[in-house]
Parts: structure tokens; sequence; C-alpha cells
């Protein structure tokens, strides 16, 4: 199987890692890829996060392309200035927008 992402590539953590005292969106650089037997996640071996000659290894499903984290964050910063209203008219259509895409599929 294919990494899905390539080495030394920036991603952001998609969740906190409190055992290595990190937070979703610390951005960290690829350095090695492990395949894993069917059935089981592949892993990846990151570098960075402003601490010096520390690797921590995680999970595929750990880990988004920064490019990704930033819309995302884009995106949150616009939904937190919109009324509750809003808010709960933009989670309807997002609902219509997902029932769309598993037609779609």
């Amino acid at each position: 199987m294919k990494a899905q992402y390539p080495l030394f590539s920036q991603v952001a953590l998609a969740q906190d890692l409190p055992e290595y005292n990190l937070k979703q969106g610390d951005i960290a650089t690829i350095v090695e890829y492990y395949h894993k037997a069917e059935g089981e996640e592949d892993g990846y071996s990151l570098e960075g996060f402003d601490v010096p000659q520390v690797t921590i290894e995680v999970a595929a499903s750990q880990i988004i392309p920064v490019v990704q984290w930033q819309r995302e964050e884009i995106i949150l910063r616009k939904l937190r200035q919109l009324s509750e209203l809003r808010q709960q008219q933009l989670e309807e259509y997002l609902d219509f927008l997902l029932q769309r895409e598993k037609i779609a599929k």
C-alpha cells in the first residue's frame, strides 16, 4: 500500500496527544512511514513541534495536511461570527449537502 502522505511533508495533528503535551493543530514533518498489515492502520513518525530531537509515532488518522487544517480553521473562525439562527441554518444546509454527497457516491 502507498503512503497517504509523502515523506517530509508537513502535517497538523487532528487531535490532542496529551502523552506528548501536544495539541490539535500542532505542526510537524513526516520523517518515516510504517505500512501495517491489512486491517491495521498505517503509521508515521513525526518530528518538529518546536521540540528538537523528538520523534513521535502516530496513526494516519491522527494527522491531516497543513493546508486542510488551515482551511478548517478559517471556516471555524467565520462560523463563530454567525448568529445562533444562522448557525442552525448552516447546519441544516450541511446535512442536506452530506445527503447529496452520499447519493452521488
